[in-house]
């Protein structure tokens, strides 16, 4: 069942010892009285000058085998175990060893008893709280992400020979190189690009922060027994992690979706509404900043300052505390309200009925009325930016677009083209002044080159002599 036999021993000896003292205490046989149980504690000798510690022969078996008995004050209960040997100077040997341990395990509040690294992992889980509000929990997407992390140390447990070893007897200079072996383990998906460093960095803080949630925490282990794992270096990077195209690229892209890709023929009406759905959500993201989680859950009672006989372009976006990244609700004001008009229209033109608790985004295939799913916008990307002939040219530069990139692009836009202030596009996309700093600093330095790059070469124009500028006495 893949117990450690030792584990059941102890589990055995400390149930025969409860019976015993309820024994004692209720007497036998219908007796009221203590029954003498001395006799089942033979050769008595302590292992040290430490009365709470001895070891003995059982004297109601037939076997000679030595035991060691700790008693522990603090819990009130007994630590046995089985020395596994007969001859005396052994058992002594042995006992002093695993006296030294469990003593220090005492006086360090540590439980006697310990758990296996899948025990560790499962406690873990099973204490983590999952929600869809982010910083209330754990998010759904965010615990897939845990459970693969961990579920990849306990391969890597596995493979150095220690999955059914208690965490706190394995060696822990074993546990080092879990980020090297990690590094090298062959991928799932057979793809030859090597691993990030990032992930298995955040792999072995996900490993550190399991232990000292369970382990430290409910005293398996102390703090210093936490395993010290070699993180993998990796160069500081600020840039934005998914590029943006260039103003002539999404041109090229965007008359490409309206003009060709939304207007082929023989199309089904399904097909053409998701095509047409499709273009515009490229445009929202593109024009709103959102996350695409957060269009993916908004909903039409989410959208104010929506009248379709309004000249009004600009709406209201109310983003849920619980579809936001950062745990907290915000109104983002946006110029898209023709696009909704449009997503609208080929709602009705299909035979659907919109409703305000409906998603912007329904899948009209879902009984449910659940949103279209991430997966299906990525692989229109995919397939579109392979289309307009994009894509080769993404490839070349080593580049990654993605839906999030528009996001990127939003932000990047209005730094650069739009001048808006900082602050007012950090709170409008619901993230940091600091971070769009972090970010697109480099922006601000391109918008001021001809500040930065005033007077330069001037030295030149003037035939200045700098050296007589300075005289040595």
């Amino acid at each position: 069942m893949g117990l450690d036999p030792e584990l059941l021993s102890d589990a055995y000896e400390t149930l025969r010892e409860a019976q015993e003292t309820t024994s004692e205490t209720n007497g036998t046989k219908g007796k009221v009285g203590r029954v003498n149980t001395r006799k089942n504690y033979l050769d008595k000798q302590l292992v040290y000058d430490d009365e709470q510690a001895w070891i003995y022969r059982r004297g109601d078996t037939k076997g000679k085998t030595w035991y060691l008995r700790i008693f522990d004050e603090k819990s009130k209960k007994p630590f046995v175990k089985s020395l596994q040997t007969h001859d005396y100077a052994r058992a002594l040997t042995k006992a002093r060893m695993i006296y030294q341990e469990v003593k220090g395990k005492i006086d360090r509040g540590e439980r006697l008893h310990s758990i296996t690294s899948s025990e560790l992992v499962e406690k873990y889980l099973a204490s983590l709280h999952i929600t869809n509000i982010p910083h209330e929990g754990v998010t759904p997407e965010s615990m897939r992400t845990k459970r693969y992390y961990l579920r990849v140390w306990l391969e890597y447990i596995d493979f150095i020979g220690h999955k059914n070893t208690a965490i706190d007897r394995i060696p822990i200079e074993k546990l080092r190189d879990f980020g090297k072996w990690y590094l090298g383990k062959p991928r799932e998906d057979k793809r030859n690009k090597p691993r990030s460093h990032e992930q298995i960095n955040n792999a072995i803080s996900t490993v550190r922060l399991c232990y000292y949630k369970v382990a430290v925490r409910e005293r398996y282990i102390s703090a210093d027994k936490v395993p010290d794992i070699d993180r993998l270096k990796q160069q500081k990077d600020d840039r934005y992690k998914r590029d943006v195209l260039e103003l002539e690229q999404y041109n090229k892209y965007w008359r490409f979706l309206e003009y060709k890709y939304c207007r082929e023929k023989d199309l089904t009406p399904l097909e053409k509404r998701t095509r047409i759905l499709f273009t515009k959500v490229v445009g929202i993201l593109t024009n709103s900043g959102l996350r695409p989680r957060e269009l993916l859950t908004l909903k039409w009672s989410d959208i104010s300052n929506f009248k379709e006989a309004d000249n009004q372009e600009n709406v209201v976006l109310h983003i849920r505390a619980e579809n936001a990244k950062t745990g907290r609700s915000r109104n983002v004001v946006c110029p898209i309200k023709k696009r909704l008009e449009v997503i609208k229209k080929t709602m009705r033109e299909i035979g659907e009925t919109v409703n305000a608790d409906d998603f912007v985004l329904m899948n009209p295939q879902k009984e449910d009325r659940s949103a279209y799913s991430r997966q299906m916008f990525h692989e229109r990307l995919k397939q579109t930016l392979e289309l307009c002939g994009l894509a080769e040219e993404i490839r070349q530069r080593q580049q990654k677009v993605s839906l999030y990139s528009f996001r990127h692009q939003y932000i990047c836009w209005r730094l650069r083209y739009g001048g808006v202030p900082i602050h007012l596009i950090a709170k409008n996309c619901g993230t940091s002044i600091q971070k769009i700093e972090e970010t697109y600093g480099h922006i601000e330095t391109e918008k001021q080159a001809d500040v930065i790059t005033r007077n330069q070469g001037i030295s030149k124009q003037s035939e200045v002599d700098l050296t007589s500028m300075f005289t040595i006495d």
